[in-house]
C-alpha cells in the first residue's frame, strides 16, 4: 500500500480524484463503499491484457482508494493496488515470470506512487488555492 499527505481538504481531493481516475485507466467499473469507521473508499477494477513475448496475458487490476481527513486541513490518501491472473497453470507461470524476473510488483508501486504524486499536484494546484 502506497499513500500521500495532501494538502487540501477531503471533498477537493475526491473531486480531483474522481476526474482524473478515467484519465488513468480507461473505463471501468467503479463502485463506492463505507467502512465502519468515516473512511471513504473508491474501490475501482478494470481488466488488462499485456503482450509479453508474443504471449497475451489478461490481468484483473484493481485498486482500493481510501481518503481520510488529515490534521486540520490536509487529506492522506492510499492506494491498495493488486493484480489477479486468470486460473491454470499457464496464467501462475506467467505470474511468477511477472513478479520475479521482470520486477512487476516494483514496476507497479513506483507507478502507484507517480499517481498519488499527481494527484497531490492537481489536488493543491492554484486552482485549488481561493478554495
Amino acid at each position: 500500500m502506497e499513500a500521500i499527505v495532501i494538502a487540501a481538504p477531503v471533498p477537493a481531493v475526491r473531486e480531483t480524484l474522481r476526474s482524473l481516475e478515467g484519465d488513468w485507466r480507461g473505463p471501468a467499473a467503479v463502485t463506492e463503499s463505507s467502512c465502519s469507521r468515516p473512511a471513504q473508499v473508491l474501490n475501482r477494477s478494470s481488466f488488462a491484457r499485456y503482450r509479453w513475448l508474443g504471449v497475451r496475458v489478461d490481468v484483473a487490476e484493481c485498486v482500493t482508494w481510501s481518503v481520510e481527513r488529515y490534521g486540520y486541513a490536509g487529506t492522506v490518501v492510499r492506494a491498495h493496488v493488486w493484480a489477479e491472473f486468470r486460473a491454470g497453470l499457464r496464467a501462475r507461470l506467467l505470474e511468477l515470470a511477472f513478479s520475479r524476473l521482470l520486477g512487476g510488483v516494483a514496476r507497479d508501486r513506483e507507478h502507484t506512487r507517480s499517481e498519488l504524486r499527481h494527484l497531490k499536484r492537481m489536488s493543491e494546484g492554484p486552482s485549488r488555492a481561493g478554495r
